[in-house]
């Protein structure tokens, strides 16, 4: 690490827990639920007012946490190779990486399916668990693409010292490569590529952050680029306003992710790394390092949790007239959404108290256990089941955890199944890698 930097980037600990408030608090504005003659359902309001698609430049903050993600990678494989003493191997470091991810995951993912099978056995309506299995997996999307560039990791590091800058350069070209023919064509499935290549590029910018690579003159030249490109892109180009998913357009920008949202991310990676000194300094003093320790230490916590509180206030705010439905739009639905937000934050308070309380139940990595095996059969196992887990947790926030109101099968048995491989490890450790 250069000497001119500080040893901890304080700022990027903001960054990374600020990214994540800030994508919790766009779920819930967007979750708009209704109870209407006596039947509850849900409003977009990106479609029914279409002006607020502008809103998601600034709550489609994703690309901060993977750009941060990147960051935090190469500190710690750095951190672990200048450790003479404890020599770890590289299938080590990815498995403990993952255990990390899996573990809360599964707790989280188990206590939903349990929820939701009690539902199914009390015979409440299949819409209704369709909706709320819904609301509780679409944002398990980014744990997917998460373990997706962990188990890259070595290779992105490899490729850093190899080749610098150019690495993310060509994988951001390979984005407008793959977007040009799929929308071109006509052929859009080939655009899922574009999971693996732009959010690689993005963790590729904080791995060259950290290597001192993207000075403050390259980032800001790089943000001015990608404010003068997004616009034109969504204005005279095929994609839409929106950042995020809206039902009806024929591309999206963020599923697959597209040529614009890695101009977004040019820009609010430009911006934020460039301030990384000033902001450093603001929050070297104070009450500031503290509070950011706790919020990263409940960052996952408050990502894998925060749809659950709108499962327990819906059915019990809207039917009993506790929270108002005012017509979508109006100047009392907007207040009606801050209430609804503040209600949310309050419930979120309670539940992650409860969830500290109990850490080493919800925030335990995934347990492994030792097999007298090859460590190359381990390291197989470990891939394979990484990327089983990936699939699962993408086909659940594609289609719910009671998709039309059914239990998901295939997802979970690709999980369980997934998370069994992860967890074998050699009996006997070999530093190797």
């Amino acid at each position: 690490m250069p000497a001119s930097r500080p040893p901890r980037e304080v700022a990027l600990d903001l960054y990374r827990f600020g990214a994540v408030v800030i994508v919790v608090i766009g779920h819930w504005l967007l979750s708009v639920m209704t109870y209407r003659d006596g039947e509850f359902g849900r409003d977009n309001p990106l479609v029914l007012m279409p002006w607020t698609q502008w809103l998601t430049w600034f709550f489609q903050v994703v690309p901060v946490f993977f750009a941060v993600a990147g960051y935090a990678s190469a500190v710690s494989w750095a951190r672990m190779d200048a450790d003479e003493h404890h020599a770890v191997s590289r299938q080590d470091r990815i498995r403990a990486r993952v255990a990390r991810t899996l573990g809360p995951t599964a707790v989280y993912s188990l206590f939903v399916l349990l929820v939701m099978s009690a539902l199914i056995v009390v015979g409440l309506s299949g819409q209704v668990r369709d909706v709320a299995g819904w609301a509780v997996a679409m944002h398990l999307w980014f744990l997917a693409v998460y373990l997706m560039v962990v188990l890259l990791t070595p290779l992105s590091l490899a490729a850093h010292r190899r080749w610098g800058l150019a690495v993310p350069a060509v994988l951001g070209a390979a984005v407008v490569v793959v977007d040009v023919v799929g929308i071109s064509t006509g052929h859009t499935g080939i655009r899922v590529l574009n999971y693996l290549f732009c959010w690689a590029a993005i963790y590729q910018l904080g791995i060259a952050w950290h290597g001192g690579l993207l000075r403050r003159r390259l980032l800001l030249t790089t943000a001015v680029v990608g404010a003068a490109v997004l616009p034109a892109l969504v204005t005279w180009g095929p994609y839409p306003v929106a950042m995020i998913g809206v039902p009806g357009v024929r591309v999206e920008n963020s599923a697959p992710p597209s040529v614009a949202l890695l101009a977004l991310a040019l820009v609010q990676i430009g911006v934020l790394f460039a301030i990384v000194p000033a902001v450093n300094r603001v929050l070297a003093r104070g009450v500031w390092p503290r509070v950011l320790k706790v919020g990263n230490a409940n960052v996952m916590a408050l990502y894998l949790w925060h749809m659950l509180p709108v499962i327990i206030v819906t059915p019990i705010a809207y039917p009993f007239g506790l929270l108002p439905q005012p017509p979508l739009g109006s100047g009392a639905w907007w207040l009606a959404r801050l209430q609804w937000e503040l209600v949310l934050m309050v419930v979120t308070v309670v539940l992650l108290s409860l969830l500290s309380w109990q850490r080493r139940l919800f925030a335990a990595p995934l347990p492994t256990f030792g097999l007298p095996v090859p460590a190359l059969v381990t390291e197989a196992l470990l891939y394979l089941g990484s990327a089983a887990c990936a699939l699962a947790l993408a086909l659940i926030a594609a289609t719910g955890f009671a998709p039309d109101g059914r239990f998901p099968v295939l997802p979970v048995a690709l999980f369980v199944a997934g998370a069994a491989m992860v967890a074998v490890r050699p009996r006997i450790r070999t530093a190797t890698g």
